[in-house]
């Protein structure tokens, strides 16, 4: 299905009503991978051969942890809280952001005009394994996706009513293969659709989100969304 505007978007996804979670990509060939996925383990130092994919989330948790508790006001209470928090500030981690709003989806899928050469598309995913929050989502012994909300959100988690799935871990150093193509079993998804956006209508969709509030301030509620509005403004993409 492919959209050119957000009122053909919402059409397309009023026919999908089982759908929970929504993801927007800037590019259409982009996959469905955790973030951990991108990291070339080719390049990595032979040390993590024998521990495999969890010793590197280990590395990254851990050393997160060391240099970022003395910045924060309240210790995330477990792991995956703490992997929420890297995954926020842009560590690698087995977490896949979505949100529970599909306009705001929709916005990731258009915001950056960088990519307006190029179409972009929005994920529609139920998947068969949902909690309202992260508790008892075990990420070191999850066997198959797990999908959730998370506790104690900070505030851009909250204005992009931010959700995730959670994959199981692994521990070779195989290469992470994409949703669709069966990273998780089957099981783990009731339907997952990909919803095609047009490249010539993002501009469009852009001037017609903001128009319904959904923008750089309100969707990076802080600094960043400040600075972002501004070089947007100017055509700093």
């Amino acid at each position: 299905m492919e959209i050119d505007s957000v009122i053909s978007f919402l059409q397309e996804v009023d026919t999908h009503e089982i759908a929970k979670m929504f993801r927007g990509h800037a590019n259409i060939n982009w996959e469905l991978l955790p973030s951990i996925a991108r990291i070339q383990h080719d390049s990595l130092e032979s040390n993590y051969e024998n521990g495999g994919w969890e010793s590197i989330e280990t590395d990254l948790i851990n050393s997160f942890k060391q240099h970022a508790v003395r910045y924060m006001t309240k210790e995330p209470k477990n792991k995956l809280e703490w992997m929420i928090q890297a995954q926020h500030h842009g560590v690698p981690t087995r977490l896949l952001d979505w949100s529970s709003n599909p306009l705001k989806a929709l916005y990731f899928a258009v915001e950056n005009p960088a990519y307006d050469n190029v179409d972009g598309s929005v994920y529609l995913l139920s998947p068969s394994s949902w909690s309202p929050t992260p508790h008892g989502v075990d990420v070191d012994s999850i066997k198959t996706m797990k999908a959730f909300y998370p506790d104690n959100t900070n505030d851009r988690v909250a204005s992009q009513e931010g959700c995730f799935t959670a994959f199981p871990l692994r521990t070779d150093l195989k290469s992470f293969k994409p949703m669709r193509h069966g990273f998780a079993p089957e099981t783990d998804i009731v339907n997952l659709t990909k919803v095609s956006v047009l490249k010539e209508a993002k501009s469009d969709i852009r001037k017609q989100l903001n128009k319904l509030g959904i923008n750089d301030l309100t969707i990076f509620p802080d600094l960043d969304g400040i600075a972002k509005s501004l070089r947007r403004r100017f055509g700093v993409l």
